[in-house]
């Protein structure tokens, strides 16, 4: 699916497991400890690096629509949860921390097997994969 979309092969995947927390659900953000634990289902990124600044966004899903931006100048809308935000935070938190600049574009393909809103963290898996 990556060569039909791209028109070659990626040079490396990312993967990131699902999570269920054993003990201290939605208690992590405020700081508190938890007891997370990896499930089977999983979140997997094919990713070919580019020669320009354009970040290409698809998926292997039909219901998330592909997305493309600079790889420096990532803009975050909060109002609307799209899939890609997700990826976008992950990918503009590595940027920060690091004080990256001048980054170049990649190709990336989405695939997964967490259920959506199943409470397995699949909007987390993605984020750990687009870092």
């Amino acid at each position: 699916m990556f060569n039909s979309k791209f028109g070659s092969i990626p040079k490396f995947y990312v993967r990131a497991p699902g999570r269920v927390n054993i003990i201290g659900e939605h208690i992590d953000y405020c700081g508190y400890s938890v007891l997370p634990m990896a499930v089977e289902q999983d979140v997997l990124i094919a990713v070919e690096p580019v020669k320009t600044y354009a970040l290409q966004l698809a998926n292997t899903n039909p219901l998330y629509p592909d997305f493309s931006t600079s790889a420096n100048n990532i803009q975050i809308d909060k109002t609307k949860p799209l899939w890609h935000n997700y990826f976008l935070c992950g990918l503009k938190g590595i940027q920060e921390h690091f004080g990256l600049s001048n980054l170049t574009g990649m190709n990336c393909l989405v695939d997964g097997n967490i259920p959506p809103s199943s409470g397995l963290s699949s909007s987390s898996a993605l984020v750990c994969c687009a870092g």
